[in-house]
């Protein structure tokens, strides 16, 4: 059981941030390997880790009145977008269970992936617009095998964003993302039953999440981004082979 936790902390923290889909690769781990991840409470329990990675990591940016100023009100415009899918939870929830959807999610964000190869960004900074659009990305990535940071930062850099800029804002529209996404996960609750191992995955989460984020922002500004493709194009192809045999 701890060892099962442990592969759950690691696997969301890095595929949380690295633009491979975290869901995407839950749903696939649980299917190729029957491993069941159980439990909405510890689910939301270790997102709390991931949420305060991004936090750690863009302290210089959040620990500022003039960030706040400027980035709280283009985080409120990206999660617009994500409203409408308050009415269709059960049908995406039911995604969740559907294997077969992953040979054309993960092949969605290779596209994605891929074509920044073509679109290197440019100097335009975070305003309303590119906000908006990054925060349609950001719903389509409510599929698993889309991923969230992979649509949001390939979005921005095909609307001619700065790379950094790009960045800073996909992770200042996570935030209130995450928050909203915890607490629809909270309705199934039961019950809270944590002991000291649950604190070292919690750490080891945490952990793995800024790894994973310095790792994605190196790649971004070094203009490896679209390397990325190339993995979740062949977990398409596996994906293909695996719920769609021959």
């Amino acid at each position: 059981m701890v060892v099962e936790k442990v592969i759950l902390g690691i696997v969301q923290a890095l595929t949380e941030f690295l633009p491979v889909s975290s869901s995407g690769h839950l749903v696939l781990l649980k299917h190729l390997f029957g491993l069941e991840f159980k439990g909405a409470f510890y689910e939301t329990f270790l997102h709390t880790a991931t949420f305060l990675s991004v936090i750690f990591v863009l302290r210089d940016r959040i620990f500022n009145l003039d960030n706040l100023k400027r980035y709280i009100p283009l985080s409120i415009v990206g999660i617009l977008p994500l409203f409408p899918a308050v009415f269709f939870l059960k049908e995406l929830e039911g995604t969740f269970e559907n294997p077969k959807i992953l040979p054309f999610t993960f092949l969605i964000t290779s596209l994605f992936l891929f074509l920044t190869l073509f679109f290197k960004g440019g100097k335009e900074g975070a305003n309303f617009k590119n906000s908006l659009i990054m925060g349609l990305a950001q719903a389509l990535a409510l599929l698993p095998g889309v991923s969230r940071s992979g649509s949001t930062i390939s979005t921005g850099l095909f609307l001619g964003m700065d790379r950094e800029e790009a960045f800073i804002l996909s992770f200042w529209i996570f935030l209130p993302a995450s928050i909203g996404a915890s607490i629809l996960e909270s309705r199934h609750i039961e019950g809270v039953n944590l002991g000291i191992g649950d604190v070292f995955v919690w750490l080891i989460t945490f952990v793995v999440g800024v790894f994973a984020l310095k790792v994605l922002r190196k790649a971004l500004l070094g203009r490896y981004f679209w390397a990325f493709s190339l993995y979740t194009f062949f977990l398409s192809l596996l994906s293909f082979f695996l719920f769609f045999p021959l």
